[in-house]
Formats: structure tokens, C-alpha cells, sequence
């Protein structure tokens, strides 16, 4: 991950990182759709694990989750998408999005070194906190797979510090209290807390949960090194495809995705 952002800077613009739910509604259209994705802009995709459980996001990527499972999407699946993906020559970034209970049910050192094999380039496993990280850090850094580390609004400055040097490739920032989905503005005081996290932080920081249009997302860009979006896309993409189908939903995503991708100039 630290070539891309060294890209960024060099390009004077943050990174675009999308969120989707492998599986949702199935790994063929998810194939497809990280393409398009891939495509029109953006610079990372996070591919989430789907979970029967999801305690950190909302109603939106709990659905897609459910969805997703009920198709019958496992973690070994996933592997296998990326690693097809990486076939066909997508060169972006690949994050696996996951809780903690897949990959150990998979088995830990296993996951990282198919992981590898197949491609992916970071994980962030979104319910394992800064000091049990080495459970997992034991089997990704030697491979050469980043560990995507979070930071909450409640965090303070030298916390904050501390998780990103527990890390690597990038800091996630959650920019609000409470669980995943899309909102209409970024809460108040965003640009000064942000200046804070980023001058604390020794990770480039990336800044989701809420993002859902490109003014929000030039407004992040502004103080930030990405800007992730997840449930407002996966919102888009699943009402074209159960309206339209499949190929109208891939057009929807290419168009949520471009103007995104747009906004992000320093």
C-alpha cells in the first residue's frame, strides 16, 4: 500500500477506496463489478467477507452480508475471486474486509498465505483491537500483507499514534460513533479532528463510515489520504440490480464510482 499513497502525493489527490460485499448477490456479479469498479476510478477495493454477524456495520452491509451467505459466498471464495481478478490483470489494491471469527475458522496462517497466493494486499479485520493485533500480525508481515488498523472519533491523539504504529499500509478512521451507513454530512468539527488524526497518525489515514456523495468526499479529501465509501454504494448498485438487472446495476456502479473518483484533487 505505501507505493500507492507515495502515487497520491505525487498526483496531489486521496485515494478512492470502495467497499462491497463478495457474494452479494453473487461471486459472478461481483467479479464483474469489482472490474467496473476498478475501471472508473477507484484506487482500493475493500472486499468484504460476508459475516452472519456484522456488529460494527449497518442495516445496509448487514443485508448485503445475509444476502451474500444465502448465495453461498465463504472465505475461500473470495480468495478464489481474487485471484481470478488478479488473472485478468487488475492491478489495483485489494483489502479483505473480515470479522475475526472467519479467518479463524479457516485458520489463520492458512488465510495468509492463500491470501497472498491469491493477491490480496492488506487485511483489516474490523473486531480484533491493537493489542491482540500480533495474533494475526504473526502470519501477515512476514508475507508481506499489510494490517489495516482502526481508529475511532473517540480516540485520543496518542492513541491514535499508537494503533497506527501497531499497523501498516494505512490507518482507517471512523468519522463517527456508531455503526456503518450513509449520511448526509460529516459531523461537526470533522476538518479540525481531522488534522489532528492525521498529524498523530504515522499511517496515511483514510476516512470512513458515512460517506455518501462526492462533496462529502472532497471535503475529506481535502484534510485526508482516502476517502472510503461503502454502503451508499452497495445501496446503489443492489436497488439498480433487483429494477434494471445485472447490467444496468454494473453501469450504476461505474457512474456512483467516476464522479467520486473526480472530487478528490488537493
Amino acid at each position: 500500500m505505501k507505493n500507492l499513497f507515495a502515487k497520491l502525493k505525487e498526483e496531489k489527490r486521496a485515494g478512492l477506496v470502495i467497499f462491497l460485499t463478495c457474494g452479494d448477490p453473487s461471486m459472478e456479479f461481483t467479479e464483474k463489478l469489482v472490474e467496473r469498479v476498478c475501471k472508473a476510478g477507484a484506487d482500493v477495493v475493500e472486499l468484504g467477507v460476508p459475516f452472519s454477524d456484522p456488529m460494527a456495520d449497518g442495516k445496509t452491509i448487514q443485508m448485503s452480508s445475509a444476502r451474500a451467505i444465502k448465495a453461498g459466498a465463504t472465505f475461500a471464495k473470495v480468495l478464489d475471486l481474487v485471484a481470478r481478478l488478479r488473472a485478468k490483470g487488475i492491478d489495483k489494491k485489494f483489502v479483505l474486509f473480515s470479522y475475526f471469527n472467519p479467518i479463524f475458522h479457516y485458520g489463520t496462517a492458512r488465510a495468509a498465505k492463500q491470501s497472498k497466493e491469491a493477491g490480496v494486499d492488506a487485511w483489516l479485520v474490523v473486531d480484533v483491537p491493537m493489542e491482540e493485533g500480533d495474533e494475526i500480525r504473526q502470519y501477515t508481515t512476514p508475507l508481506g500483507i499489510d494490517f489495516v488498523p482502526l481508529a475511532a472519533p473517540t480516540s485520543s491523539p496518542e492513541r491514535i499514534r499508537e494503533i497506527s504504529e501497531h499497523g501498516s499500509g494505512m490507518l482507517y478512521y471512523v468519522s463517527v460513533a456508531g455503526v456503518t451507513g450513509a449520511r448526509t454530512k460529516l459531523p461537526d468539527g470533522f476538518q479540525s479532528r481531522m488534522q489532528a488524526v492525521c498529524k498523530a497518525s504515522k499511517l496515511p489515514v483514510g476516512v470512513g463510515f458515512g460517506i455518501s456523495t462526492p462533496q462529502m468526499a472532497s471535503a475529506v479529501a481535502s484534510v485526508a489520504d482516502a476517502v472510503i465509501v461503502g454502503s451508499k454504494f452497495i445501496d446503489t448498485v443492489y436497488k439498480t440490480y433487483v429494477e434494471k438487472g445485472e447490467d444496468a446495476a454494473l453501469e450504476a456502479a461505474e457512474n456512483f464510482v467516476r464522479p467520486l473518483a473526480a472530487a478528490l484533487k488537493k
